[in-house]
């Protein structure tokens, strides 16, 4: 007892020390971090004080992030108006967001969709697709779903994820222009390959109801994880739509489990027909053989149908065939092979006995017996 305890408090320690001395390490990691960002900030506000517009935008984000530098707002918007008034565009953008979020200066939608025209007009995609979010809630400017549609069509051909799901949108809702099922798709996938979670669900929901492609319910499964994955709450409740029933799961597994020990008792058979030469012999061996391959392929179908949603598959016909398939080999088989076979060996290893006092029955006894001697 003296022993174990003497073992778990040098354990104790020993973790203890190996926890502080990482700390100790992560700490020392933390304060090289810093004081090479702080080496930066210095850096970029020498350049800044020198008008460059590049390292104002530049330290004005740091101050906004806090990066190297104690987090300023008042500082970031100061920085962030000094190149915007050189018409740097990504700065124009972000005194703009500034303002439509409130932060560092009072919120104000008008002079956040100013500062973010002037970087729209200079080709900004990320200013583009703010405009026309304003223009689509009537934020800043009257409602204007035509505007809106232009202005996310300029962020969406640069390839601007967030425009290209809105345009999507709009072309499912026919908002601002004609509903077209096909552009919607289309915009609603260049927007999931790039990892927009929200672009993912609604182009499952385009599968799972075949609005604009042919429906599929594997590919609705497939996108709707890929939202549901980044945490899209819709996403994870079109799946708890989408997938069979508990029970239908458990009945599929069950059938997994019988077919693959039914396969393996038949092969197992098979093989000792062939190394002891004592049961069914010739083409029902064969036969026998073939039904327990039948079995374990079944097994397989019925686990795969279990596990991945076949019946969400656009082959889910072909796997019914080929599983229906399977069970009528394995009907005739059984039916024609192996109950016969059981039959004749029952019959053979257990012979009906004699009736008592039958003449059988005498001529199974010895002469004497019969004799009476």
């Amino acid at each position: 007892m003296k022993v174990s305890r003497k073992i778990a408090v040098f354990g104790s320690l020993v973790l203890g020390i190996v926890g502080l001395l990482l700390g100790l390490r992560s700490y020392e990691k933390h304060l090289t971090d810093q004081k090479r960002l702080s080496e930066i900030a210095d850096k970029t506000r020498i350049k800044a004080d020198q008008g460059d517009t590049a390292a104002e935008y530049k330290l004005a984000r740091m101050y906004y992030q806090g990066k190297g530098i104690r987090r300023d707002l008042g500082e970031s918007v100061g920085w962030f108006r000094k190149a915007s008034d050189q018409g740097y565009a990504k700065a124009e953008f972000s005194l703009g967001d500034l303002y439509h979020r409130g932060e560092g200066v009072p919120k104000d939608d008008a002079e956040a969709v100013r500062w973010i025209q002037k970087a729209a007009d200079q080709g900004d995609p990320y200013a583009e697709s703010a405009l026309g979010y304003s223009y689509l809630n009537g934020e800043g400017v009257p409602r204007d779903e035509t505007q809106a549609l232009a202005w996310y069509r300029k962020a969406a051909e640069q390839g601007y994820a967030l425009a290209q799901q809105a345009l999507g949108w709009m072309y499912s809702n026919g908002q601002g222009v004609q509903q077209d099922d096909g552009q919607a798709v289309a915009w609603y996938r260049k927007a999931a390959e790039q990892g927009d979670a929200v672009a993912q669900a609604s182009l499952g929901y385009m599968y799972a109801y075949g609005r604009g492609v042919t429906r599929d319910r594997l590919g609705a499964v497939r996108w709707y994880r890929m939202a549901a994955a980044q945490g899209d709450q819709n996403a994870r409740q079109a799946l708890g739509l989408l997938k069979p029933p508990t029970i239908t799961r458990y009945i599929e597994l069950g059938m997994a489990v019988a077919g693959f020990i039914g396969g393996v008792l038949c092969v197992l058979s098979s093989l000792e027909a062939i190394f002891v030469r004592r049961k069914f012999g010739g083409w029902r061996q064969g036969a026998i053989t073939v039904l327990g391959f039948a079995f374990l392929a079944r097994a397989g179908l019925a686990y795969y149908a279990s596990a991945h949603d076949i019946r969400y598959s656009p082959n889910c016909a072909a796997f019914h065939v080929a599983s229906r398939t399977l069970l009528g080999i394995a009907a005739v088989i059984f039916i024609t092979v192996v109950l016969p076979a059981k039959k004749r060996l029952h019959n053979t290893r257990r012979p009906g006995r004699p009736r008592p006092g039958g003449r059988a029955w005498l001529a199974n006894l010895p002469r004497r017996a019969r004799l009476g001697g």
